[in-house]
């Protein structure tokens, strides 16, 4: 069915930052078809579905570099640690355990609930049983960049590389081509994978011409080993073994210096920066300002609920623009209209997904939140850019569509059931306190 939505001040987020007043957008085969002013619309006579926003904000749908949606079931369970201790002392013995198809599910689908209520319409994920997880987003009408995370060491998934990399081979093949889901390669990182895994696993997306995504310089206990057993520092390791490209999306990157910032601008490496993560597990603050000054492509990314513990995409972003300014006592670091460029259509720059997302442009999927600016946290506005970024939280986000469809309206999400999955969480977090 063909959509048209009318009376909405419209942020484009394309080239130019364009914004229409007062305008509309034309949607068919869930593309957008045209978009402009309201006296070049054609309303008499439509033949598909009419959605008066007036009084609303559209603009594209959040998209989130970074995540593991499954690990909303471990949401809070080991808070308040470093990530060394955190990771091997907890979650991985946890996971583990609770890690299978079921449990991944049940997780995926609350952490859907939670995106797309908060404007999230495409995610970039890394975690285990990743055919459930795609299976799921399907379902749930959500865009999402699947990446089955190998590591050197057996999990609830594979129990070798070649295993993980077989697995990570058969969802390309199953699902590279499909309109919402977009299969890619995943290793965990330096420190948890050997030379020739990291190696084996960019040969696998260059040959399927695939996005690869790896954690990079997150604390400084990893630049300290990696320097220790190789002589270099994480991202100048993985330039010197070739990791890094332009099909490339490094994680984090809270810790490098200034020729790895060089290096990653020069090979078109991407960043997914995880601002509220990196705080709550001290591994310290990423200067995204440097970052965006050098050239390199910065895209948001929540990281998992368990070191988060939200996935909420407005909350990120606010942090993002308000880190730099406290970092560099400056405050012009990275200014509103950069960081919602970061939310949107940087991260899907950074995902390979310029062309398909991130922007509101003829020829590209409608994928696209309706924003309530006439809420009273939010008036008066004055600047489009700054009421997004300092002024909106997550229950402004009214209705939510991706490739054409309606997937939350009047903030009830469409094709998930919100409740049974509450319940199964609920019946599912009991067992784990039980462990």
């Amino acid at each position: 069915m063909e959509k048209l939505i009318c009376n909405a001040r419209i942020l484009t987020m394309n080239a130019g930052m364009d914004v229409i007043a007062d305008g509309y957008i034309r949607i068919k085969d869930g593309k957008i078809e045209a978009i402009g002013p309201m006296e070049e619309c054609h309303v008499v006579n439509f033949p598909g579905e009419i959605k008066d926003v007036r009084g609303m904000l559209v603009m594209p749908g959040f998209v989130n570099t970074h995540t593991h949606v499954p690990m909303t079931m471990l949401r809070g369970y080991a808070d308040d640690l470093p990530l060394h201790t955190w990771l091997t002392e907890h979650i991985f013995p946890a996971e583990a355990r609770l890690v299978t198809p079921e449990n991944v599910r049940i997780a995926t689908r609350l952490a859907f609930v939670e995106m797309i209520k908060s404007g999230t319409t495409c995610f970039n994920d890394m975690y285990f049983f990743e055919d459930v997880i795609a299976d799921e987003a399907r379902k749930a009408g959500i865009r999402g960049v699947m990446n089955e995370s190998v590591i050197d060491f057996p999990t609830s998934s594979f129990k070798s590389v070649d295993e993980g990399l077989a697995i990570s081979e058969k969802l390309i093949r199953e699902w590279q081509g499909d309109p919402l889901i977009h299969p890619s390669v995943t290793v965990h990182a330096p420190y948890t994978c050997s030379k020739e895994t990291l190696q084996k696993a960019k040969c696998l997306a260059d040959r399927y011409t695939t996005l690869l995504q790896i954690h990079v310089a997150e604390t400084r206990k990893e630049v300290e080993d990696i320097t220790a057993r190789t002589g270099m520092p994480p991202a100048e390791y993985l330039y010197s073994i070739g990791l890094l490209d332009r099909n490339v999306i490094a994680a984090h990157c809270v810790w490098l210096n200034a020729r790895e910032v060089r290096l990653m601008a020069e090979c078109g490496t991407s960043i997914g920066h995880c601002p509220k993560s990196n705080l709550k597990l001290a591994s310290g603050i990423a200067d995204t300002d440097t970052y965006l000054k050098a050239g390199i492509t910065v895209g948001i990314g929540t990281d998992g609920t368990a070191s988060n513990n939200t996935l909420d995409m407005v909350e990120e972003m606010r942090f993002a623009a308000l880190l730099p300014k406290a970092m560099h006592y400056d405050p012009e670091a990275v200014n509103a209209a950069q960081a919602l460029r970061m939310a949107t259509i940087n991260g899907a720059r950074a995902l390979g997904l310029e062309d398909v997302t991130g922007s509101l442009e003829v020829g590209k999927s409608a994928d696209l939140i309706t924003v309530n600016i006439a809420a009273s946290n939010m008036i008066p506005v004055y600047n489009d850019y700054s009421a997004v970024v300092y002024a909106m939280n997550s229950k402004n986000v009214r209705s939510s569509m991706v490739n054409g469809d309606w997937i939350m309206r009047n903030r009830i999400v469409c094709h998930v059931d919100k409740e049974n999955t509450l319940e199964a969480i609920k019946q599912l977090s009991g067992q784990i306190r039980k462990m």
